[in-house]
């Protein structure tokens, strides 16, 4: 039914888009769980919000409500864009939606969901790099936005390989485009530099590194059992919707398999920063930007709408397992 939805009805898409992130994030509004924090891992400017944000309020739970669906439809409106997806479709922002609403402690404000933004934006301009010779504009661009998603949450620097391999993707091989790559994402570092050394801080300066960046992956997994199942059930999606992506993109014309592969990549390279969130509740929102895309083709390549609907109701089911077990 649900998945029948996002295939025909434009109306009803557009209530369920409302209706149901309403009603998971409903304990959140009535008590607000404690605003994230990842340590380390938290960058500068996640650490400003932190500070003008109050530990626990209802308004970080708008906001992080408003940031949750804006990114969806921004998503979603950058797959439709380029016929990554169909154009008639909100599947992409339910889903991207719906991985957002799979834990009651993380439906606040997060390193993780502020950097979204920039990853997102990231992706739309990487995706205007196709046929161009070297698109310098736009891989500059690309990554001075991962650069500034990571002063949000440090590992989304590592998704600097999937703007390489990107470039490789896109058939950019000059030597040109991977030195703009590397002088966008020292931009915003350079920026941040400069403000703490006016600032007369070269005491954080020496110590900035040092302490954000050397630092090594926990690979102790979650203990939660419900955590377990949700992220075991997640990867039995993720296995079949892989390589109906990649069947997927076969079908279509050469400028749609290019940009479909680089969110594909994207989902391979976001195992890097993974390793460093296996331990937060927050672990899933790593990938859900590529998993939008993904899911997206899993769930309207399956034939009969049975399946589809059945697989959908699992992951939802999950979904309001964690939240009300967490709360």
């Amino acid at each position: 039914m649900i998945v029948s939805i996002f295939k025909k009805n434009y109306f009803l898409q557009l209530i369920l888009l409302i209706l149901l992130p309403l009603l998971l994030w409903i304990p959140a509004f009535i008590t607000s769980p404690q605003i994230i924090s990842a340590g380390r891992l938290d960058m500068p400017l996640y650490e400003v919000l932190e500070y003008i944000f109050p530990e626990q309020s209802v308004m970080n739970t708008i906001t992080a409500f408003l940031f949750v669906v804006g990114q969806a439809f921004l998503l979603n409106y950058i797959l439709t864009y380029y016929e990554i997806t169909k154009k008639n479709s909100y599947f992409p922002a339910f889903i991207y939606m719906l991985l957002f609403s799979c834990d009651y402690r993380i439906m606040t404000l997060s390193s993780i969901l502020c950097a979204n933004w920039f990853v997102i934006l990231a992706i739309l301009s990487f995706l205007q790099c196709y046929n161009k010779s070297e698109g310098l504009d736009q891989i500059f661009l690309t990554s001075f936005l991962v650069g500034i998603a990571s002063l949000f949450y440090v590992p989304y620097i590592l998704l600097m390989f999937w703007i390489w391999i990107g470039l490789l993707n896109f058939k950019i091989y000059k030597w040109r485009p991977l030195i703009v790559s590397l002088l966008g994402m020292i931009a915003p570092y350079v920026v941040l530099t400069v403000i703490y050394y006016l600032d007369n801080r070269i005491d954080t300066i020496l110590t900035f590194f040092p302490e954000h960046f050397f630092l090594l992956p926990e690979f102790a997994f979650m203990n939660q059992p419900i955590q377990i199942v949700y992220m075991a059930y997640l990867l039995v999606l993720i296995l079949p919707a892989l390589f109906y992506s990649l069947s997927y993109k076969n079908d279509q014309k050469l400028s749609v398999r290019k940009r479909a592969s680089t969110i594909i990549i994207l989902f391979a390279f976001s195992l890097l920063p993974f390793l460093y969130t296996m331990t937060s509740p927050a672990m899933s929102l790593i990938f859900a930007p590529s998993l939008a895309f993904i899911f997206t083709v899993f769930f309207f390549a399956i034939k009969r709408p049975l399946y589809s609907n059945l697989f959908i109701l699992i992951l939802l089911i999950l979904t309001i397992a964690k939240i009300y077990i967490n709360y």
